[in-house]
């Protein structure tokens, strides 16, 4: 199966401290692929570079066979990678609906305004109900964001992340902070609305990691262990010594 995602031999330096040091990866399409390690690992760092916030000092990244090296944020986004951050990116003053529906527009390539038409503003406003009948979220479509709840808010992120119709999306620690069946419906959702969306999950909670995940990609001190099946990886000597051992102590 082709690679939709290729990251080959990418390394990030600040300053005399290497981040991220020569590191290989793959995921394919329709594939979760879940990325674990000690805090310090690097996890974050690559998801910066794969998503362009950061600039790889060395190696090269490749999106659906092209090379994304030189894109901004924006344009992998129009290119169908997206991602979602530690702490959710919502207009907390605003509803529920229009946070979602503000993406809907910008993948339609309506912008950010709500000026332009109302057949415009209603798609992205059906496009917002389809999403948050999804989500079991309906009846909280017109509360302000500030108002959520914590897990509601990290279901909110989802969403707006799933309006914007990712074919890569990258998940950094979604589930912190959500309760155990919280959690099972929020990675539950993103297979429901699209089986062909591949996912990048970062997250501490292994017990998720090998449930949720096709394969995992492990980082220790910068350097990819391994990247196997959960059995493989959970069987791994260097991954047992450097993370899981630590995580069972």
């Amino acid at each position: 199966m082709t690679a939709l995602l290729q990251v080959e031999g990418v390394g990030k330096r600040f300053g005399e401290f290497a981040a991220i040091s020569d590191v290989t990866l793959d995921l394919r399409g329709g594939e979760t692929l879940g990325l674990i390690g000690p805090n310090g690992a690097g996890k974050t760092t690559l998801f910066n570079m794969i998503t362009g916030f950061l600039k790889p000092d060395a190696g090269s990244l490749r999106f659906d066979g092209a090379a994304i090296d030189r894109l901004a944020p924006a344009q992998r986004v129009a290119r169908g990678l997206v991602r979602s951050f530690q702490k959710p990116m919502l207009f907390p003053a605003l509803a529920l609906r229009e946070n979602i529906a503000m993406a809907a527009r910008q993948h339609a390539g309506r912008g950010l305004s709500w000026w332009g038409g109302a057949r415009a503003t209603r798609a992205a406003n059906d496009e917002a109900d389809r999403l948050l009948i999804e989500a079991g979220l309906q009846h909280r479509a017109e509360a302000r964001v500030a108002d959520l709840a914590y897990g509601e808010q990290r279901m909110a992120d989802l969403l707006i992340a799933l309006a914007l119709r990712p074919r890569l999306l990258l998940l950094d620690e979604p589930t912190a902070g959500l309760a155990p069946d919280e959690a099972r419906r929020l990675l539950a959702i993103i297979r429901r609305h699209d089986e062909g969306t591949s996912v990048m999950l970062i997250t501490h909670e292994v017990e998720i990691a090998f449930a949720a995940c096709d394969r995992i990609a492990v980082l220790n001190l910068g350097r990819l262990l391994c990247l196997d099946t959960p059995a493989a990886v959970q069987a791994h000597p260097a991954v047992r010594e450097a993370y899981l051992g630590a995580l069972a102590a």
